[in-house]
């Protein structure tokens, strides 16, 4: 649908391979391989600002945010399975530590190479010698978007981090607080929204807007407790008028209705490597009728997670439970009994991101991932009223029913309802069924304090409290000698 602008994706990427490649551990400070002389061409800018874009896709080949975010939670498990699985195992056992730099140490690098782009373009644009004021308006805006979200990403993950910014100098930086990094989220995407415009032309498509702005401003709120804040804003994206839930919740992600007025910001993707997703070989049950390559890698959705789905709960439709083999054998992945032996063969997959089987490489999909949905808008002001004030009202319930009764569920009322404590219940397992395979549910459980009785209650994880924070790899503590690491590793 977009192969235009998909095309310019894939260009960003192998830009920023260009740009990077020579790069050193914990290189983070504001510097570029431009020439100063390009750099004052609106390509130049035009140029840089792509490459902050790429470096901004952190799902690019998919595999490792999300399932590194939910395989430490009760939605999503990896299993057996070649060199990556097995890594990603330390994670979902909690036995990880800060020299296990798989899936960590490239967010981290390729985070602070979006800063690193943004910082060159928050410097260079005001003073331009060819930009008009609209465009830099506009194109500051944009960066100042890319190096929040780059921000909040990395908190979420390490809580506080180095704060580079366009004017700092100092080569080995050191950790700002969390309170610090929490201002400067906050004040950066609140400067950057009234400047970005309210929707986006098809070829512009996984660019900043007003709308995502304010919808990665409402999710930080949120995850940092700022519940007046997060109501506020997501009222804020409300208003604005562009955004609805679509009726049919498989449509949100459907291959052909890419850009729906459901998504407010997406990291689009290709179907070529370095540009595409591996979410597809990386789920799929064993001999499953495909043209795509299965990597046999069994990661899966537990099957006591798919049981907390009501029966009528349309969400649980994209997540497949049985198949027949492209050998016509019946296979039941809730029944140990029907089908190939062995535990990791008896788990549902998600096909939230659907099949990709006219992919031009059939090791890669192009489905794109979403950052922040409307429906989790409505989420968020409903949660944002409840804990703001301590108690819950119609206006909350209304919103989360929304969520609720396009899913195919009944409505739940103040009898239902009646508290706080019943309703943090109520929202993290409404989440947790609207959000599956879209890496939110380690914060979610974060945020209320069941992060680590979660993995707890599972029965063979032996999760520490400071484990709510992932180690800072050691390769970058080893190259910055004022760089701290986080407590308990």
């Amino acid at each position: 649908m977009k192969s235009l602008n998909k095309y310019f994706v894939f260009v960003l990427s192998l830009l920023t391979l260009f740009v990077v490649c020579c790069e050193k551990p914990l290189e983070i400070e504001p510097k570029s391989e431009f020439s100063g002389a390009f750099l004052e061409t609106q390509e130049g800018i035009e140029v840089l600002l792509a490459s902050a874009y790429s470096n901004h896709q952190i799902n690019g080949w998919g595999a490792d945010r999300i399932p590194l975010e939910e395989c430490t939670t009760d939605v999503f498990r990896v299993y057996l399975g070649g060199y990556y699985n097995n890594r990603m195992r330390r994670y979902q056992d909690f036995s990880f530590d800060s020299g296990h730099t798989i899936g960590i140490q490239d967010f981290w690098r390729q985070n602070y190479r979006a800063i690193r782009d943004a910082n060159i373009l928050i410097a260079e644009i005001p003073d331009h010698p060819v930009l008009s004021d609209e465009l830099k308006v506009i194109y500051l805006a944009e960066a100042k978007f890319i190096r929040a979200t780059a921000y909040k990403l990395l908190y979420g993950w390490f809580g506080g981090v180095p704060l580079v910014l366009e004017t700092s100098n100092d080569l080995f930086p050191v950790r700002a607080s969390a309170k610090d990094i929490e201002d400067f989220v906050i004040s950066e995407l609140k400067a950057a929204a009234p400047s970005l415009p309210p929707t986006r032309t098809e070829s512009e498509y996984g660019r900043a807007t007003q709308g995502g702005a304010l919808g990665v401003l409402a999710q930080f709120q949120l995850n940092t407790k700022h519940w007046d804040g997060a109501a506020q804003t997501a009222q804020d994206v409300i208003d604005i008028g562009v955004y609805q839930l679509l009726p049919n919740y498989a449509d949100v992600f459907a291959l052909d209705n890419e850009g729906n007025n459901e998504l407010i910001h997406v990291f689009p993707n290709m179907d070529v490597d370095p540009v595409g997703t591996i979410w597809t070989r990386n789920v799929l049950p064993g001999d499953y009728p495909t043209s795509v390559v299965n990597a046999a890698t069994h990661q899966v959705v537990p099957i006591p997670f798919y049981n907390t789905f009501d029966a009528n709960d349309k969400r649980a439709e994209l997540i497949i439970t049985e198949y027949y083999t492209s050998n016509g054998v019946f296979v039941n992945l809730l029944d140990p009994n029907e089908g190939p032996t062995g535990d990791q063969y008896n788990h549902p997959r998600s096909f939230k991101y659907p099949i990709d089987e006219d992919s031009a490489d059939p090791s890669i999909g192009g489905q794109d991932v979403p950052l922040i949905r409307y429906s989790e808008i409505l989420l968020i002001r409903s949660e944002g009223l409840v804990m703001s004030t301590g108690a819950v009202s119609q206006e909350a319930l209304d919103l989360l029913n929304k969520v609720r009764n396009r899913a195919g569920l009944h409505d739940y009322t103040l009898t239902d309802i009646p508290d706080q404590a019943t309703f943090i219940d109520k929202i993290l397992d409404e989440r947790s069924w609207e959000f599956y395979s879209e890496g939110k549910r380690r914060e979610d459980l974060i945020r209320h304090d069941r992060f680590i009785q979660n993995a707890l209650d599972r029965g063979w994880i032996l999760a520490k409290p400071f484990q709510r924070l992932f180690p800072i790899p050691q390769t970058e503590i080893d190259a910055n000698e004022n760089l701290v690491q986080n407590e308990g590793y």
